[in-house]
Protein backbone atom coordinates (compact mmCIF):
# COMPACT_ATOMS: atom_id res chain seq x y z
CA UNK A 1 0.00 0.00 0.00
CA UNK A 2 1.13 3.54 -0.65
CA UNK A 3 -0.08 7.11 -0.28
CA UNK A 4 -2.72 7.97 -2.85
CA UNK A 5 -4.22 4.48 -3.05
CA UNK A 6 -8.02 4.49 -2.93
CA UNK A 7 -9.79 1.92 -0.77
CA UNK A 8 -13.41 0.93 -1.25
CA UNK A 9 -13.76 3.50 -3.99
CA UNK A 10 -13.75 6.41 -1.54
CA UNK A 11 -10.96 6.31 1.10
CA UNK A 12 -7.64 7.80 -0.02
CA UNK A 13 -4.53 6.84 1.93
CA UNK A 14 -2.31 9.76 3.01
CA UNK A 15 0.40 8.43 5.35
CA UNK A 16 1.00 5.39 7.60
CA UNK A 17 0.53 5.91 11.33
CA UNK A 18 1.12 2.44 12.73
CA UNK A 19 1.99 -1.15 11.99
CA UNK A 20 1.47 -4.36 13.92
CA UNK A 21 2.23 -8.00 13.36
CA UNK A 22 -0.92 -8.58 11.31
CA UNK A 23 -1.62 -5.28 9.61
CA UNK A 24 -1.27 -1.54 9.25
CA UNK A 25 -3.07 1.66 10.21
CA UNK A 26 -3.15 4.56 7.75
CA UNK A 27 -4.40 8.10 7.97
CA UNK A 28 -6.69 8.80 5.05
CA UNK A 29 -9.55 10.88 3.69
CA UNK A 30 -13.11 9.98 2.92
CA UNK A 31 -13.46 11.53 -0.54
CA UNK A 32 -17.24 11.21 -0.47
CA UNK A 33 -17.80 13.06 2.82
CA UNK A 34 -14.59 15.17 2.86
CA UNK A 35 -13.37 14.13 6.29
CA UNK A 36 -10.16 12.63 7.71
CA UNK A 37 -10.31 8.99 8.78
CA UNK A 38 -8.11 6.24 10.15
CA UNK A 39 -8.06 3.02 8.14
CA UNK A 40 -6.98 -0.15 9.90
CA UNK A 41 -6.02 -3.11 7.72
CA UNK A 42 -5.80 -6.79 8.51
CA UNK A 43 -3.28 -8.25 6.06
CA UNK A 44 -4.55 -11.80 5.94
CA UNK A 45 -1.54 -13.13 4.06
CA UNK A 46 0.74 -11.89 6.87
CA UNK A 47 -1.15 -13.97 9.43
CA UNK A 48 -0.04 -17.61 9.93
CA UNK A 49 -2.51 -19.84 8.14
CA UNK A 50 -3.54 -21.70 11.28
CA UNK A 51 -4.44 -18.39 12.98
CA UNK A 52 -6.09 -16.67 10.01
CA UNK A 53 -9.67 -17.63 10.81
CA UNK A 54 -9.29 -16.45 14.41
CA UNK A 55 -7.71 -13.17 13.29
CA UNK A 56 -10.52 -12.44 10.82
CA UNK A 57 -13.19 -13.14 13.44
CA UNK A 58 -11.36 -10.94 15.93
CA UNK A 59 -11.05 -8.11 13.41
CA UNK A 60 -14.75 -8.21 12.59
CA UNK A 61 -15.49 -8.37 16.30
CA UNK A 62 -13.50 -5.19 16.86
CA UNK A 63 -15.65 -3.41 14.29
CA UNK A 64 -18.88 -4.54 15.93
CA UNK A 65 -17.67 -3.97 19.48
CA UNK A 66 -16.38 -0.47 18.78
CA UNK A 67 -19.40 0.52 16.69
CA UNK A 68 -21.86 -0.36 19.45
CA UNK A 69 -20.10 1.84 22.03
CA UNK A 70 -21.49 5.33 21.65
CA UNK A 71 -19.10 7.19 23.91
CA UNK A 72 -16.82 10.21 23.29
CA UNK A 73 -13.90 8.15 24.58
CA UNK A 74 -14.26 5.54 21.82
CA UNK A 75 -13.39 6.35 18.18
CA UNK A 76 -16.45 6.34 15.93
CA UNK A 77 -16.63 3.49 13.40
CA UNK A 78 -17.55 4.55 9.87
CA UNK A 79 -17.16 1.47 7.68
CA UNK A 80 -15.97 -2.13 7.36
CA UNK A 81 -15.00 -3.80 4.11
CA UNK A 82 -12.59 -5.89 2.06
CA UNK A 83 -9.78 -4.70 -0.20
CA UNK A 84 -8.38 -7.58 -2.19
CA UNK A 85 -7.33 -10.17 0.37
CA UNK A 86 -7.23 -7.60 3.16
CA UNK A 87 -9.97 -6.49 5.53
CA UNK A 88 -10.24 -2.83 6.51
CA UNK A 89 -11.96 -0.90 9.27
CA UNK A 90 -12.58 2.84 8.83
CA UNK A 91 -12.69 4.87 12.03
CA UNK A 92 -12.49 8.40 13.34
CA UNK A 93 -8.94 9.76 13.06
CA UNK A 94 -7.69 10.71 16.52
CA UNK A 95 -5.14 13.49 16.90
CA UNK A 96 -3.00 13.27 20.00
CA UNK A 97 -0.28 11.34 21.77
CA UNK A 98 -0.23 7.70 22.81
CA UNK A 99 -0.24 7.48 26.60
CA UNK A 100 2.82 5.20 26.55
CA UNK A 101 4.79 7.93 24.75
CA UNK A 102 3.47 10.61 27.11
CA UNK A 103 4.65 8.60 30.13
CA UNK A 104 8.03 8.02 28.49
CA UNK A 105 8.45 11.76 27.92
CA UNK A 106 7.31 12.83 31.39
CA UNK A 107 8.66 9.82 33.32
CA UNK A 108 6.01 10.38 35.99
CA UNK A 109 2.73 12.22 35.48
CA UNK A 110 1.39 14.58 38.10
CA UNK A 111 -1.15 13.07 40.47
CA UNK A 112 -3.85 15.36 39.07
CA UNK A 113 -3.19 14.46 35.45
CA UNK A 114 -2.92 10.73 36.15
CA UNK A 115 -6.20 10.82 38.08
CA UNK A 116 -7.96 12.77 35.32
CA UNK A 117 -6.79 10.32 32.66
CA UNK A 118 -7.74 7.39 34.86
CA UNK A 119 -11.21 8.81 35.49
CA UNK A 120 -11.82 9.17 31.75
CA UNK A 121 -10.66 5.60 31.17
CA UNK A 122 -13.18 4.51 33.81
CA UNK A 123 -15.94 6.35 31.97
CA UNK A 124 -15.20 4.36 28.80
CA UNK A 125 -14.93 1.09 30.72
CA UNK A 126 -18.25 1.75 32.43
CA UNK A 127 -19.92 2.19 29.03
CA UNK A 128 -18.26 -0.97 27.71
CA UNK A 129 -19.22 -3.02 30.76
CA UNK A 130 -22.81 -1.74 30.56
CA UNK A 131 -22.83 -3.09 26.98
CA UNK A 132 -21.53 -6.45 28.30
CA UNK A 133 -18.07 -5.88 26.82
CA UNK A 134 -14.71 -6.36 28.52
CA UNK A 135 -11.72 -4.81 26.75
CA UNK A 136 -9.18 -7.40 27.99
CA UNK A 137 -6.12 -5.58 26.61
CA UNK A 138 -6.11 -2.17 28.26
CA UNK A 139 -2.58 -0.70 28.25
CA UNK A 140 -0.87 2.67 27.66
CA UNK A 141 -0.27 1.73 24.01
CA UNK A 142 -4.05 1.50 23.48
CA UNK A 143 -4.85 4.84 25.10
CA UNK A 144 -4.55 8.22 23.39
CA UNK A 145 -4.72 11.68 24.91
CA UNK A 146 -5.87 14.43 22.54
CA UNK A 147 -4.42 17.97 22.59
CA UNK A 148 -7.37 19.11 24.74
CA UNK A 149 -6.90 16.34 27.32
CA UNK A 150 -9.67 14.01 26.18
CA UNK A 151 -8.87 10.30 26.47
CA UNK A 152 -9.66 7.82 23.69
CA UNK A 153 -9.51 4.04 24.18
CA UNK A 154 -8.41 2.10 21.10
CA UNK A 155 -8.33 -1.50 19.95
CA UNK A 156 -11.32 -3.46 21.11
CA UNK A 157 -10.00 -6.29 18.94
CA UNK A 158 -9.81 -8.76 21.83
CA UNK A 159 -12.92 -7.52 23.62
CA UNK A 160 -14.94 -10.35 25.14
CA UNK A 161 -18.70 -10.42 25.28
CA UNK A 162 -20.17 -11.38 28.64
CA UNK A 163 -22.99 -13.86 28.91
CA UNK A 164 -23.91 -17.38 27.83
CA UNK A 165 -24.32 -16.47 24.15
CA UNK A 166 -20.57 -16.04 23.80
CA UNK A 167 -19.01 -19.42 24.34
CA UNK A 168 -15.99 -19.01 22.07
CA UNK A 169 -13.14 -16.83 23.28
CA UNK A 170 -11.57 -16.69 19.82
CA UNK A 171 -8.22 -17.63 21.24
CA UNK A 172 -5.66 -20.01 19.86
CA UNK A 173 -5.23 -23.12 21.99
CA UNK A 174 -3.12 -22.45 25.06
CA UNK A 175 -2.71 -18.74 24.29
CA UNK A 176 -3.56 -15.93 26.70
CA UNK A 177 -4.96 -12.75 25.21
CA UNK A 178 -3.68 -9.51 26.66
CA UNK A 179 -0.31 -7.89 27.23
CA UNK A 180 1.88 -9.48 29.96
CA UNK A 181 2.66 -6.25 31.85
CA UNK A 182 -1.06 -5.46 32.28
CA UNK A 183 -2.77 -8.86 32.32
CA UNK A 184 -4.93 -9.79 35.30
CA UNK A 185 -4.08 -12.92 37.33
CA UNK A 186 -7.26 -14.69 36.19
CA UNK A 187 -6.26 -14.14 32.57
CA UNK A 188 -2.86 -15.76 33.10
CA UNK A 189 -4.51 -19.06 34.01
CA UNK A 190 -7.26 -18.90 31.38
CA UNK A 191 -9.98 -18.15 33.91
CA UNK A 192 -13.20 -16.25 33.18
CA UNK A 193 -12.89 -12.53 32.52
CA UNK A 194 -15.18 -9.77 33.65
CA UNK A 195 -15.23 -6.06 34.46
CA UNK A 196 -12.78 -6.67 37.31
CA UNK A 197 -10.25 -7.85 34.71
CA UNK A 198 -10.26 -4.41 33.09
CA UNK A 199 -10.02 -2.76 36.51
CA UNK A 200 -6.84 -4.70 37.23
CA UNK A 201 -5.33 -3.46 33.94
CA UNK A 202 -6.45 0.05 34.89
CA UNK A 203 -4.57 -0.34 38.16
CA UNK A 204 -1.43 -1.27 36.21
CA UNK A 205 -1.83 1.77 33.93
CA UNK A 206 -2.43 4.12 36.88
CA UNK A 207 0.58 2.70 38.68
CA UNK A 208 2.75 3.29 35.61
CA UNK A 209 1.52 6.88 35.20
CA UNK A 210 2.42 7.64 38.80
CA UNK A 211 5.56 5.55 39.28
CA UNK A 212 6.95 5.78 35.75
CA UNK A 213 7.08 1.97 35.48
CA UNK A 214 4.57 -0.91 35.50
CA UNK A 215 3.86 -2.60 38.85
CA UNK A 216 5.82 -5.69 37.79
CA UNK A 217 8.86 -6.08 35.56
CA UNK A 218 10.46 -9.24 34.18
CA UNK A 219 12.73 -10.36 31.39
CA UNK A 220 10.17 -12.59 29.70
CA UNK A 221 6.42 -13.17 29.52
CA UNK A 222 6.21 -16.31 31.70
CA UNK A 223 8.09 -14.61 34.56
CA UNK A 224 5.85 -11.57 34.19
CA UNK A 225 2.71 -13.69 34.40
CA UNK A 226 4.04 -15.45 37.51
CA UNK A 227 4.58 -12.07 39.18
CA UNK A 228 0.98 -11.06 38.52
CA UNK A 229 -0.09 -14.32 40.12
CA UNK A 230 2.22 -14.58 43.11
CA UNK A 231 4.33 -11.45 43.80
CA UNK A 232 3.28 -9.02 46.55
CA UNK A 233 1.27 -6.02 45.41
CA UNK A 234 3.63 -3.05 45.07
CA UNK A 235 2.96 0.14 47.02
CA UNK A 236 3.01 3.28 44.88
CA UNK A 237 4.08 5.52 47.76
CA UNK A 238 7.43 3.72 47.78
CA UNK A 239 8.10 5.38 44.40
CA UNK A 240 6.82 8.89 45.18
CA UNK A 241 5.71 10.64 48.33
CA UNK A 242 3.03 12.99 46.96
CA UNK A 243 0.44 10.24 46.42
CA UNK A 244 -2.19 10.36 49.16
CA UNK A 245 -2.99 7.35 51.28
CA UNK A 246 -6.51 7.18 49.81
CA UNK A 247 -5.21 7.07 46.23
CA UNK A 248 -2.52 4.54 47.18
CA UNK A 249 -5.22 2.37 48.80
CA UNK A 250 -7.32 2.53 45.62
CA UNK A 251 -4.35 1.34 43.58
CA UNK A 252 -3.71 -1.49 46.04
CA UNK A 253 -7.33 -2.63 45.70
CA UNK A 254 -7.27 -2.42 41.89
CA UNK A 255 -4.21 -4.71 41.87
CA UNK A 256 -5.77 -7.31 44.14
CA UNK A 257 -5.08 -10.88 43.03
CA UNK A 258 -8.71 -11.93 43.44
CA UNK A 259 -11.33 -10.20 41.24
CA UNK A 260 -13.80 -10.09 44.14
CA UNK A 261 -11.38 -7.98 46.17
CA UNK A 262 -11.20 -5.22 43.55
CA UNK A 263 -13.61 -2.24 43.45
CA UNK A 264 -17.18 -3.08 42.51
CA UNK A 265 -17.32 -1.10 39.25
CA UNK A 266 -15.58 1.34 36.96
CA UNK A 267 -18.10 3.99 37.98
CA UNK A 268 -17.03 3.62 41.61
CA UNK A 269 -13.36 4.06 40.64
CA UNK A 270 -14.20 7.04 38.42
CA UNK A 271 -15.88 8.81 41.33
CA UNK A 272 -12.82 8.34 43.53
CA UNK A 273 -10.33 9.42 40.85
CA UNK A 274 -12.30 12.53 39.91
CA UNK A 275 -11.67 13.89 43.41
CA UNK A 276 -7.92 13.83 42.71
CA UNK A 277 -8.08 15.19 39.14
CA UNK A 278 -6.66 18.57 38.15
CA UNK A 279 -9.33 21.13 37.25
CA UNK A 280 -7.50 21.78 33.98
CA UNK A 281 -7.83 18.13 32.98
CA UNK A 282 -11.32 17.40 34.24
CA UNK A 283 -12.74 14.30 32.53
CA UNK A 284 -14.89 15.24 29.55
CA UNK A 285 -13.25 18.61 28.99
CA UNK A 286 -13.67 19.69 25.36
CA UNK A 287 -11.99 22.75 23.91
CA UNK A 288 -14.03 25.26 21.92
CA UNK A 289 -11.00 25.82 19.73
CA UNK A 290 -9.88 22.58 18.12
CA UNK A 291 -6.17 22.16 17.45
CA UNK A 292 -4.52 22.31 14.08
CA UNK A 293 -5.17 19.46 11.69
CA UNK A 294 -1.51 18.50 11.66
CA UNK A 295 -0.87 14.82 12.47
CA UNK A 296 0.11 14.00 16.01
CA UNK A 297 3.75 14.28 17.04
CA UNK A 298 5.60 11.23 15.86
CA UNK A 299 3.17 10.74 12.96
CA UNK A 300 4.29 13.68 10.85
CA UNK A 301 5.24 12.84 7.30
CA UNK A 302 8.87 13.58 6.41
CA UNK A 303 9.72 17.16 5.49
CA UNK A 304 9.27 17.71 1.79
CA UNK A 305 11.44 19.61 -0.67
CA UNK A 306 10.46 23.02 -1.96
CA UNK A 307 9.78 21.45 -5.35
CA UNK A 308 7.07 19.33 -3.75
CA UNK A 309 5.50 22.39 -2.15
CA UNK A 310 4.10 23.63 -5.45
CA UNK A 311 2.80 20.13 -6.19
CA UNK A 312 0.98 20.03 -2.86
CA UNK A 313 -0.56 23.44 -3.47
CA UNK A 314 -1.72 22.30 -6.90
CA UNK A 315 -3.20 19.18 -5.34
CA UNK A 316 -5.03 21.28 -2.74
CA UNK A 317 -6.37 23.59 -5.46
CA UNK A 318 -7.75 20.63 -7.41
CA UNK A 319 -9.40 19.21 -4.28
CA UNK A 320 -10.98 22.57 -3.51
CA UNK A 321 -12.31 22.76 -7.06
CA UNK A 322 -14.21 19.55 -6.29
CA UNK A 323 -15.46 21.01 -2.97
CA UNK A 324 -13.27 18.69 -0.90
CA UNK A 325 -12.25 21.58 1.30
CA UNK A 326 -11.21 19.71 4.46
CA UNK A 327 -8.95 17.38 2.51
CA UNK A 328 -7.45 20.37 0.70
CA UNK A 329 -6.75 22.02 4.07
CA UNK A 330 -5.07 18.85 5.29
CA UNK A 331 -2.81 18.84 2.22
CA UNK A 332 -1.81 22.45 2.90
CA UNK A 333 -1.17 21.67 6.57
CA UNK A 334 1.30 19.06 5.39
CA UNK A 335 2.71 21.53 2.87
CA UNK A 336 3.70 23.75 5.81
CA UNK A 337 6.24 21.08 6.69
CA UNK A 338 7.94 21.77 3.35
CA UNK A 339 8.58 25.45 4.06
CA UNK A 340 12.15 25.96 5.34
CA UNK A 341 12.39 27.28 8.85
CA UNK A 342 13.48 30.90 9.05
CA UNK A 343 11.48 33.98 9.80
CA UNK A 344 8.41 32.89 11.76
CA UNK A 345 5.94 34.55 9.41
CA UNK A 346 7.56 34.40 5.99
CA UNK A 347 5.23 35.36 3.15
CA UNK A 348 4.87 31.75 1.99
CA UNK A 349 3.79 30.62 5.47
CA UNK A 350 1.26 33.43 5.84
CA UNK A 351 -0.24 32.56 2.47
CA UNK A 352 -0.54 28.89 3.33
CA UNK A 353 -2.13 29.59 6.70
CA UNK A 354 -4.63 32.03 5.19
CA UNK A 355 -5.56 29.43 2.59
CA UNK A 356 -6.02 26.78 5.29
CA UNK A 357 -8.27 29.01 7.38
CA UNK A 358 -10.37 29.96 4.34
CA UNK A 359 -10.73 26.31 3.36
CA UNK A 360 -12.08 25.45 6.80
CA UNK A 361 -14.49 28.36 6.46
CA UNK A 362 -15.69 27.07 3.08
CA UNK A 363 -16.10 23.58 4.55
CA UNK A 364 -18.34 24.89 7.33
CA UNK A 365 -15.72 23.95 9.95
CA UNK A 366 -16.30 27.28 11.67
CA UNK A 367 -14.55 26.55 14.97
CA UNK A 368 -11.43 25.29 13.24
CA UNK A 369 -11.51 28.29 10.93
CA UNK A 370 -11.95 30.63 13.91
CA UNK A 371 -8.99 29.07 15.66
CA UNK A 372 -6.82 29.33 12.50
CA UNK A 373 -7.74 32.99 11.86
CA UNK A 374 -7.24 34.00 15.50
CA UNK A 375 -3.87 32.24 15.79
CA UNK A 376 -2.59 33.91 12.62
CA UNK A 377 -3.90 37.32 13.70
CA UNK A 378 -2.15 37.05 17.06
CA UNK A 379 1.18 36.35 15.37
CA UNK A 380 0.67 39.07 12.76
CA UNK A 381 0.09 41.55 15.59
CA UNK A 382 3.77 41.15 16.45
CA UNK A 383 4.88 42.41 13.03
CA UNK A 384 4.90 45.99 11.84
CA UNK A 385 3.88 45.39 8.23
CA UNK A 386 0.86 43.07 8.31
CA UNK A 387 -1.63 44.95 10.47
CA UNK A 388 -4.28 45.16 7.73
CA UNK A 389 -4.10 41.41 7.26
CA UNK A 390 -4.35 40.88 11.02
CA UNK A 391 -7.56 42.95 11.04
CA UNK A 392 -8.95 40.90 8.16
CA UNK A 393 -8.19 37.70 10.07
CA UNK A 394 -10.03 38.98 13.13
CA UNK A 395 -13.05 39.96 11.06
CA UNK A 396 -13.13 36.48 9.58
CA UNK A 397 -12.72 34.96 13.05
CA UNK A 398 -15.69 37.00 14.28
CA UNK A 399 -17.75 35.87 11.30
CA UNK A 400 -16.93 32.25 12.15
CA UNK A 401 -18.21 32.67 15.71
CA UNK A 402 -21.41 34.27 14.48
CA UNK A 403 -22.01 31.25 12.23
CA UNK A 404 -22.13 28.99 15.31
CA UNK A 405 -24.38 31.39 17.19
CA UNK A 406 -21.75 32.92 19.46
CA UNK A 407 -21.10 36.60 19.88
CA UNK A 408 -19.33 38.18 22.82
CA UNK A 409 -15.93 39.72 22.72
CA UNK A 410 -14.73 38.58 19.31
CA UNK A 411 -18.02 38.55 17.44
CA UNK A 412 -18.49 42.33 17.17
CA UNK A 413 -16.10 44.27 14.97
CA UNK A 414 -15.65 48.01 15.15
CA UNK A 415 -14.99 50.48 12.35
CA UNK A 416 -11.24 50.00 12.61
CA UNK A 417 -11.61 46.27 11.97
CA UNK A 418 -10.42 45.39 15.50
CA UNK A 419 -12.81 43.42 17.69
CA UNK A 420 -14.62 45.16 20.50
CA UNK A 421 -16.79 43.88 23.32
CA UNK A 422 -20.48 43.61 22.50
CA UNK A 423 -22.58 45.93 24.61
Amino acid sequence: MQAGDRIGGRYELTYPIGRGGMGQVWAGFDARLDRPVAIKFLRQMEVPEDEREVAVKRFRREARATARLEHPGVPAVHDLGEHGEDLYLVMQLIRGIVLADHIAEQEQLSVGEAAAIGAQICSVLAAAHAASLVHRDLKPQNIMVTPVGTVKILDFGVAALLGPAETSRLTATGRTLGTPAYVAPEQTIGGPVGPATDLYALGCVLFEMLAGKPPYEAGNAPDMLRQHLHSPIPIVTEYRSDVSDDLAHLLFCLLAKEPAERPASALEVEKILTAFADDSTTPGTVSASPPSALPAAGNLPPQRSLRELSELRAQAHELAEHERFVQAADVLERALCAVPTGEPLATEIVGLRMDIANLYLLAGEYRRAHHAFEALASELDQTAVEQDLASQCRQQAAACLSEVGESGETATVGESGAPRRAE
